[in-house]
Parts: structure tokens; sequence; C-alpha cells
């Protein structure tokens, strides 16, 4: 129930024009839902989405070369999804966040999930980077940074697949931040 309600949230706050970045896009299941909000995606990842679509930009290129080479362009929201947890943490913190403050426009919208430990079963190779709920906010919700609008906030653990079918037990870390400066 949780994912659902972390999904709504930020679902809720798109509207038509919107441009999205989907981190770590995969297949494409969030692209699609953004799409059908009337968004324009640009969609990152090494394996991303094959579908067609006139409002998806496909770069397939690791995120860490996409932030070193995407210049200019500016987004409504960033989404990154079970993705942070496989970079590194400092180059998240370090690159990744100051990136997206630079490209996320006034008003726009970070929307991260992201794991606070490793599944139970744990995975044949464990995460590069676990988050915390405390991690997360104090990095993007305190005095120096421009996230100062928590629109939603959860630490929580679930039942679910993995992408190979297994069932797991995930330990979830969910922010969704709007950007006020």
């Amino acid at each position: 129930m949780e994912i659902q309600n972390f999904t709504n949230t930020f679902l809720d706050g798109i509207e038509p024009g919107n441009k999205v970045l989907d981190l770590g896009a995969g297949e494409g299941k969030f692209a699609q839902m953004f799409l059908d909000c009337g968004a324009t995606v640009t969609a990152v990842d090494m394996k991303p989405p094959a579908f067609q679509d006139p409002a998806l930009i496909v770069k397939k290129i690791k995120i860490e070369d996409f932030c070193a080479s995407e210049e200019g362009e500016q987004y409504d929201l960033v989404f990154a999804r079970n993705v942070i947890q496989f970079l590194d943490k400092s180059w998240v913190y370090e690159t990744l966040f100051s990136w997206i403050d630079k490209h996320l426009v006034k008003g726009g919208i970070i929307a991260i999930e992201t794991f606070y430990q490793d599944p139970e079963p744990a995975f044949a190779h464990p995460m590069r980077s676990l988050w915390t709920l405390p991690e997360l906010t104090s990095f993007l919700m305190n005095e120096t940074q421009l996230y100062a609008k928590e629109l939603y906030a959860k630490q929580f653990d679930h039942i679910g697949f993995d992408m190979s079918g297994q069932t797991r037990k995930f330990f979830v870390t969910s922010l969704i931040a709007q950007k006020i400066n």
C-alpha cells in the first residue's frame, strides 16, 4: 500500500506538458505512466524502454555519464525509483544531488525511492549505498539545500517480487520533496 501512496503522490503532481526525467527507467513502466499524464519524458538507463512514443526521449547511458554530458535541460519532475542504491553514495551526495538541483525548476519535484537495508533474502551482490529516511531528509531538506517542502516521506518494509520473480522482503525509503527556491 505504501508504494501505491508514493506513486499516487507524484503522479498527482504531473500536468500535461511537464518535463520528467526518469533515472533508471528500466523497461519504462513509470515512463509510460508519465506519458499517460501528458508529460514529455527523458528515460535514462543502460537498458531503457524499447517502446516508441513521440514524447519519450530515450538515453541508453549510465546515469553517471548522463549527468556528465547533459548541460542545460530543465525538468519539472526528477524521478529516481530503485536506482540510487546501485550508485556510489559519495557520488550521489557530491554529484547527482547537485546536478538534480541545477536541472530541477523552481516548484519542481524530486521523487526518490531506495533501500535502507539489503533485502531478505539478500541479493547476490550487496547494494552499493543504502539510504535511511533521516539521511535523505537531512541532505535534501536542510537550510543549505533548496528543497524545503516535503510532500511525502516514509520508511517501511514490504514483501514483493524482484526483477527475477523471486519473493523478497524489501526495506524501502521514500521521499518526495518540492524545490521552493
